[in-house]
């Protein structure tokens, strides 16, 4: 059985990821669980996390972990003007929250020889702007962290990859308004916003595929930052 830990969980984009069958879902979610599924466990913990794999494990078979990293906290502001507790979030759950997982799931995976990390980054840890100060380095830092990590463990068979996104459809476009909404899709090649499908068809195309070890594929819908 593949046992598939998704930080990050209230995210819709990963909705078709749930149909996958034979497999089996930890979901660690902030606040709230948008819909209970019955292949899926839910914690809002981190400190719950070890067990509730050697749990799940003595149940049946785990024949291998897969990570995916979709927790996010966003900003909106120039530096000066967030403040010192938002701050601290965003660096909570944009990288030490990241850093504590990848030390529970690590010696587990190098138990039974087999693991993923996919992390899901975006076009802001290359392309940076004012107002993305913590945010735009948070994802930069996944990034790197990710490659090394799969570049220590590729050779005990756990890869480790990002996805770096575009703009998606999702909570953090469905805030704005038409007018930038669209903005955004004539910055696009593609002239849209990406969709869930295509997120979770990239992941099982990393997963799938060990050489991307390390790697970060794009996925941005050809977008134009001159535009």
């Amino acid at each position: 059985m593949l046992l598939y830990v998704v930080y990050g969980s209230e995210t819709s984009l990963l909705d078709n990821l749930y149909d996958e069958t034979d497999c089996f879902f930890i979901c660690i979610y902030n606040s709230k669980v948008k819909e209970r599924r019955k292949n899926c466990i839910y914690i809002n913990d981190l400190d719950q996390l070890e067990d509730t794999i050697k749990i799940k494990s003595k149940e049946t078979e785990v024949s291998k972990i897969i990570f995916i990293g979709a927790a996010f906290k966003t900003q909106t502001t120039l530096f000066m003007q967030t403040a010192s507790t938002e701050i601290d979030t965003m660096v909570e759950v944009n990288i030490s929250n990241y850093i504590k997982i990848v030390q529970i799931l690590l010696p587990i995976m190098q138990k039974i020889k087999a693991g993923n990390f996919v992390y899901l980054s975006s076009f802001r840890s290359q392309v940076t702007s004012r107002g993305v100060s913590v945010y735009g380095a948070s994802k930069a830092f996944g990034e790197k962290f990710f490659e090394i990590i799969g570049k220590e463990n590729g050779a005990f068979g756990i890869f480790s990859c990002s996805i770096r996104m575009g703009y998606f459809e999702g909570r953090m476009t469905e805030a704005l308004d038409d007018e930038k909404q669209a903005n955004i899709r004539l910055r696009a090649g593609n002239r849209r916003l990406g969709q869930g499908i295509e997120l979770v068809n990239a992941i099982k195309f990393l997963v799938e595929n060990p050489y991307s070890n390390g790697g970060v594929l794009e996925l941005t819908g050809g977008i134009n930052h001159e535009y």
